[in-house]
């Protein structure tokens, strides 16, 4: 097997298992009752007598499979869709796209992603779409779980399901109302500043109140005009979704629910919706998407943050039960950095975005764990040298000089046995 079919293989069970456990990562009984539990997110909005249903996704570019042609990387998928209902194939859809990129570097970001997204115009049933997936560059072809779409269930006394958006981005200014979040119908837990469009079937009324509930207490509340556009469609701009008006087919009333997360904690919450004489809930779900894997082991999230605070601060955080522990590390977060206008704590993600880094990078043979070694340490402590030399000895011992200029700081490690373990020396 040639070195690149290996390294192909690879990337292929790499894409295999994130696919996979994308889905599994749902709980079981989620997946069966809420249509938002899948590889897909799923946004209906009104047309006419029926409902435009978008499946939308987005793949992290490391998560592809790149192959080099002269100075470019391209990548890319198809997907295909059955639409059934009652057992018969109603529709059928397919959707293909194509990325390329200058550097392999940039092939290898995870903030980068492919998106793209089907529609399909729908009666007020429920159906079953059977979707896979074939991989550019392989002949693995996937068949993914599949979806429910209840479009009853997802139009509650007329009031639509909400979509997850936020600003536009400037090279799409102008071009529509707002940029499609497209995150598996999840809210990212994060600094950023994220709304909800809610559209909705009746015009009759000028307002709607809108309240968000989490852990039984009210985080947000205020009454919202309704606004009136074109008919709203979903539709891609310089790479990414959008939601515009389509100035041929009717018009569209909604509310847009701005910066309503800013004071939501991680996991559920419920929004409420009155309008007139009628009310609607529905349950949003804020995840922090990106969270740093070194959290998902408490006491060692915990003997950590004796890299920086003395143990006598860490007391009662180690006494606090397995199932406490990380809303008590929360709170100790929180009161080290507390004047903050939103709940997402940067400082905390910072120290363990540092951590997951150090895991990665300074492992070695005598300690596997690169965030308790002396080079973790000091780059959880300081972050990323602004210069880094090597050099050897006269033992032929290996020396590592990392330079802050900033902080007008260096650091010597040497690595005497030639397995990885830098001490530090200076």
């Amino acid at each position: 097997m040639t070195l690149f079919r290996y390294v192909i293989n690879i990337r292929i069970t790499l894409l295999l298992f994130f696919v996979c456990s994308w889905i599994i990562a749902q709980p079981s009984n989620n997946r069966d009752k809420n249509p938002r539990g899948n590889l897909f997110e799923i946004n209906i909005l009104p047309v006419n007598d029926s409902s435009d249903c978008y499946l939308s996704f987005s793949i992290p570019y490391n998560r592809l499979i790149f192959v080099k042609s002269g100075n470019t990387f391209s990548a890319g998928v198809q997907l295909f869709f059955d639409v059934k209902l009652n057992n018969r194939i109603e529709q059928r859809k397919s959707f293909a796209k194509k990325v390329l990129v200058d550097s392999y570097e940039e092939s290898q970001s995870k903030e980068k992603l492919l998106e793209g997204f089907v529609n399909f115009r729908l009666a007020a049933n429920e159906y079953v779409v059977y979707p896979s997936l074939k991989i550019d560059n392989t002949n693995q072809v996937i068949n993914l779980d599949s979806v429910v779409i209840s479009i009853p269930k997802m139009i509650i006394n007329k009031i639509y399901q909400p979509v997850i958006v936020q600003q536009l981005k400037e090279n799409c200014a102008g071009k529509g109302i707002a940029r499609l979040v497209n995150r598996n119908g999840r809210i990212p837990f994060a600094p950023d500043s994220f709304s909800l469009l809610i559209p909705i079937l009746d015009d009759t009324k000028s307002e709607v109140e809108v309240k968000i509930e989490q852990q039984n207490q009210t985080i947000f509340s205020r009454t919202i005009p309704l606004q009136s556009s074109a008919q709203l469609k979903i539709t891609d701009c310089d790479d990414q979704l959008i939601l515009a008006e389509d100035f041929q087919d009717g018009k569209s009333e909604y509310v847009l629910v701005e910066n309503f997360n800013r004071k939501l904690s991680e996991g559920p919450a419920t929004l409420t919706i009155n309008y007139g004489t009628s009310e609607s809930k529905f349950v949003i779900n804020i995840e922090w998407i990106d969270k740093p894997v070194t959290l998902s082991n408490m006491n060692l999230a915990i003997e950590l943050l004796e890299i920086i605070y003395n143990r006598s601060e860490l007391l009662e955080l180690y006494k606090t039960g397995n199932q406490q522990k990380y809303n008590a590390l929360v709170d100790f977060w929180n009161r080290k950095n507390p004047d903050r206008d939103y709940q997402f704590n940067e400082l905390m993600y910072e120290f363990y975005r540092r951590a997951d880094y150090a895991m990665i990078n300074f492992g070695n043979l005598a300690n596997q764990i690169g965030a308790k070694t002396d080079r973790g340490k000091i780059y959880i402590q300081f972050g990323q040298p602004d210069e880094i030399k090597r050099d050897y000895s006269s033992s032929n011992a290996v020396i590592e000089i990392w330079y802050y200029n900033d902080l007008q700081k260096e650091f010597i490690f040497t690595d005497r046995t030639g397995l990885g373990n830098y001490i530090l020396s200076k």
